[in-house]
Formats: structure tokens, sequence, C-alpha cells
């Protein structure tokens, strides 16, 4: 059962028009690098009869919510049954906060993250929504602002960062981005080693079986790029703190180069 915490009322289809006419207006290519990153990790995509679907549900409610203000779209939560991902298969009581975007709102949305979206089944799953296939940006097209912008919001949904001290209590930021699909790492990887000049490692590490069959579970580990850092905490690019705050308590302590 859902309950809804906030809801902005049902609006006529010309109020909905123009709210994206001036939403278009008001926004720019980071904005929807920000929300392609969430929606190639957590996000999910469908049609239901006519109606387009973007859903986005997570524990976090921060994340949620900024898309929900973003588009006025209404803030629920819910709690329900689930199993973790493979190869664990734990079942567990999933408390999570969600925003739907439907119709127009979520048209609108898929039309301007597809050109950032780089999972291939998140972008086929656009595809079959929308009915046809936009255009990609190329990857070398991308700036370096867009990369920050994508990969905050990637790493916050499927990344994790861990703060540690050596015997010297000099710290040390362990930073991981974690997929089923290497091709998609791969596209990431690129991206950051082309703009931040680094040559990430990305591993295979671990093996396992599921319904489907075999999968494998592929780490990508971004270590030692002191400007990726600093820009991802700047305003408005990550969109949650109990992330971030890592970052900035890393950086706090001094030279981060030593």
């Amino acid at each position: 059962m859902k309950n809804v915490i906030v809801n902005y009322g049902r609006k006529t289809r010309e109020e909905v028009k123009n709210f994206l006419i001036l939403k278009d207006l008001q926004s720019n290519n980071l904005d929807w690098c920000k929300w392609a990153g969430w929606i190639d990790t957590d996000g999910s995509m469908r049609k239901e009869k006519n109606n387009m679907i973007v859903l986005l549900g997570l524990k976090d409610r921060q994340p949620v919510e900024l898309l929900s203000q973003f588009f006025e779209t209404s803030l629920t939560y819910r709690e329900h049954k689930t199993t973790t991902p493979e190869p664990y298969r734990r079942e567990y009581i999933a408390k999570e906060y969600e925003t739907k975007l439907n119709g127009p709102k979520a048209l609108f949305l898929i039309q301007k993250i597809y050109p950032y979206l780089l999972n291939e089944d998140k972008k086929n799953r656009a595809i079959e929504v929308l009915g046809y296939t936009p255009e990609s940006k190329k990857l070398d097209d991308w700036t370096k602002e867009e990369v920050v912008s994508y990969f905050a919001t990637a790493f916050e949904g499927d990344g994790s960062v861990t703060i540690r001290e050596n015997k010297f209590k000099k710290q040390f930021m362990y930073m991981v981005l974690l997929s089923s699909n290497a091709e998609y790492l791969s596209l990431v990887k690129y991206l950051i080693d082309k703009h931040f000049n680094t040559i990430l490692p990305l591993k295979q590490i671990a093996t396992y079986q599921t319904k489907k069959g075999t999968k494998h579970k592929f780490r990508l580990h971004i270590d030692k790029i002191p400007d990726l850092y600093h820009m991802l905490i700047k305003d408005n690019i990550m969109t949650l703190d109990r992330k971030k705050n890592k970052i900035v308590n890393y950086l706090n302590q001094g030279d981060v180069n030593e």
C-alpha cells in the first residue's frame, strides 16, 4: 500500500503542455545527464496501453523527491516484499520512495535523456516505449561537465564509496561502480578516461547462476582523480548527500594528491 507524501494535484492538458514548455526553457543538458544517470541505473520505463510511464523508486528519499519536485509529480512511500539481486536471492521488506511520470511528462523526460543513456537495455526499453529510435549523443561529443553530471547519479545508483585510514591516520577513498553489464561500464570508463586522462581498471569480480543463465558482475574502480572529486561536490551535481558527504569529508582532510 502506498502512502502519498506530496500530491501536486491534477493538471489540464493545456497546463501540462505549458509546464513542459517552461521546463524545457529552464533546463539544460546537464539536467538531462543527471536524470539519465538515475534512469540508467535505478529507473524504469514502460508503456501501459497508450500511457507512457517513467518510475524512480529508491530507499533514499532525496533523489526521488528532487525528481518529484522537478516535474511536479506525486511523491509516495511504500513497503513491499522483494528479493535481493542475484546471486544472493534473499527476501526482505523493501522500503521505497517513488515518483511516477505519466503521459506527456514521461514522453518529455525520455526524449530529453535518451541522447545520454549508456545502458543498452535501458535504451532498448526507451525505444519500445517511444516507438522509434532517437539519436544518441556521440561519446566523443560529450563535454567534461556532461560526463560528471551523468557519472554523479549513475554512481549514486550503482556505486559505493568507502573511506579508509592507514596506520598514519591518512584517509584513502575507495570508489567503485558496479554492474552486470561490462559493455555499459566500458562506456563509462571510456568517458572518464578521455576527460580525466586516466586508465581506470575494470574487472570481473563474480560469476553466478540465474534463471536466465550464467551472469557476471563487474567493477569499475575510480581512484585518485581529485579533479573529478571536486567537480562531483559542486552544487546541483550529486543528489544523494550520504554519498556526497563522504567525498566532501575525504577532500577536507587536506592534500589528496599526497
